[in-house]
């Protein structure tokens, strides 16, 4: 089907209520003090279709979504509601217009029944009392009418992820949601809570409802959507026919030029000999009994809810949590790591997923901060002084092979973007040649483009130092493109490890979702 000038996006040929627009953009402008947010916004949401509004952090999403909500006033430009202007309404006037967001984390009562939750707000009254007798049957056929099994009476908190996001949707449905914001809405979801949100959300949108679908997964957006628009600089970016749209060509979009998607030529089972560290039942806060081993030049993937045990392991190897029990054997040899001193002795380095708590000092400068852990080793000087020169060099290195876009290495690390600042914190770690390079979300909240240098200088890393890394993302794509193996954790404990053999994005998923307890420290080979 042809693209329709006034339809930004793409479309996937629907036909029918979807000629309907439900909401427009138009031409919206956005500051904040003297920072111009959005420049030029322009967009339409068809009735019945999936909207997905892209981009990468800070590109002005939020801000869009704010705008629509109401949260927000433009500078500039329009938001029309079935072409009505809305833009002097407030926030509950668009709620009731039938404008409804459904927040990443699902926005719930817990401790409040499913039909207390869904009336939240306006529940019946008889006299001066809540009618009980009536939420309770009132919610019942609401839950009947969008297909929910679940009994009004049940306290949400023994809900499941998907289902208490299904209250949320239903409690919008009720409040005549004519457009419903889905915020990251699969976050933390299984794969078949994933397939069951995504089916309850097509049955609304047949039936007419409009949703904007953000998410930061990319094939998540192309399977699911009807209609694309990137937000990049400010302004937005129409995508292209639905038949024709790829995770690299979304990226691309995101980037605002060609990104080449580094993908790692999977290695072989290591033999023995290349093995140099073997944790034998770790145990602590989190893990149980975890025994797993690591080869020289092996890139290791790990994949675990929160709390699973993924990244207690990555933060008990660097000495950041508690070992109760077991052993680590570093060469052969028996090793104790209490802390992030001893680790960095034993040639370990580790990248926080918050680089600004743990990885950066942002008054400081890139060579500074590059340098920061050669300080008490080569950069050190007979005299106890840091050798300024040496330390420059080093910098210089790598702000060239990390491509980082700065006027010089003597630039504070406050003044550069996120992505080059999460540069700096790889480049810090890769600087001191470690063994064992432990990457906790290395690309989170960064553009595109630093993600894919970042990545292709950690292969490189790993290819010329033979350093083994452990890969800890929820980005299941850029893991499959990265990792020679993946190790599954659960409650504490490593459940499958499992080599990267042309596994896909849903056999990540399933694998994580139905992983059995196997024998630690072996390769389980999987077929997908």
């Amino acid at each position: 089907m042809k693209q329709k000038d006034s339809n930004p996006g793409f479309g996937k040929g629907q036909v029918g209520i979807m000629e309907e627009t439900v909401l427009q953009v138009e031409n919206i402008r956005k500051n904040f003090g003297m920072t111009q947010a959005l420049k030029d916004v322009t967009f339409s949401i068809r009735k019945g279709t999936i909207h997905s509004l892209l981009g990468r952090n800070g590109a002005g999403k939020s801000t869009v979504v704010n705008i629509i909500a109401g949260i927000y006033r433009q500078n500039s430009g329009k938001v029309l509601l079935e072409g009505k202007e809305i833009s002097a309404y407030s926030v509950f006037n668009r709620q009731n217009m039938g404008i409804k967001i459904v927040p990443q984390h699902a926005s719930i009562v817990p401790n409040l029944t499913v039909g207390e939750n869904i009336f939240l707000g306006i529940w019946p009254q008889k006299k001066l009392f809540v009618d009980w007798k009536r939420l309770y049957e009132d919610a019942k056929a609401e839950l009947d009418k969008y297909g929910l099994e679940v009994n009004p009476r049940t306290k949400v908190s023994t809900l499941n992820g998907v289902d208490q996001r299904k209250v949320n949707i239903i409690r919008a449905m009720h409040g005549g949601a004519k457009l419903i914001i889905l915020d990251e809405p699969t976050t933390a979801l299984s794969s078949k809570e994933r397939e069951e949100l995504f089916v309850f959300v097509n049955e609304l949108k047949k039936k007419g409802t409009s949703f904007i679908f953000i998410s930061h997964y990319l094939q998540e957006v192309v399977d699911l959507s009807d209609d694309v628009t990137v937000i990049r600089d400010g302004r937005s970016f129409a995508g292209a026919d639905g038949e024709l749209l790829s995770e690299e060509k979304l990226a691309n979009l995101i980037a605002g030029e060609e990104v080449e998607l580094i993908c790692r030529d999977i290695l072989d089972t290591p033999d023995e000999s290349r093995l140099f560290m073997e944790c034998r039942h770790l145990s602590g806060t989190i893990l149980k009994d975890v025994s797993v081993k690591l080869y020289q030049g092996e890139i290791t993937g790990l994949v675990g809810f929160p709390g699973s045990g993924a990244r207690e392991l990555c933060r008990t190897l660097f000495g950041l949590e508690k070992i109760t029990s077991g052993e680590i054997l570093y060469s052969k040899k028996k090793v104790v790591i209490k802390n992030p001193f001893d680790a960095i002795q034993h040639g370990i380095a580790y990248v926080s997923y918050d680089r600004h708590r743990e990885g950066i000092v942002g008054l400081m400068s890139i060579r500074e901060n590059i340098s920061m852990p050669l300080f008490s080793s080569s950069l050190k000087t007979k005299w106890g002084l840091i050798n300024q020169r040496k330390s420059e060099e080093i910098a210089l290195r790598y702000f060239d092979r990390f491509h980082m876009k700065a006027n010089s290495v003597n630039d504070r690390l406050k003044s550069l973007s996120g992505g080059n600042q999460q540069k700096v914190v790889v480049a810090k770690s890769v600087s001191t040649d470690p063994r064992l390079l432990i990457l906790d979300e290395p690309t989170i909240g960064i553009d595109i483009k630093s993600r894919e240098e970042i990545i292709e200088n950690v292969i490189k890393t790993t290819e010329e130092k033979l350093t083994s890394v452990l890969y800890l993302t929820n980005d299941f794509d850029e893991l499959l493109r990265t990792v020679d193996r993946i190790l599954f954790f659960k409650d504490g404990k490593l459940v499958q490890d499992v080599r990267n053999d042309h596994l896909s994005h849903e056999d990540v998923i399933r694998l994580r979702d139905s992983v059995t307890e196997k024998s630690a420290g072996t390769h389980q080979e999987v077929s997908p």
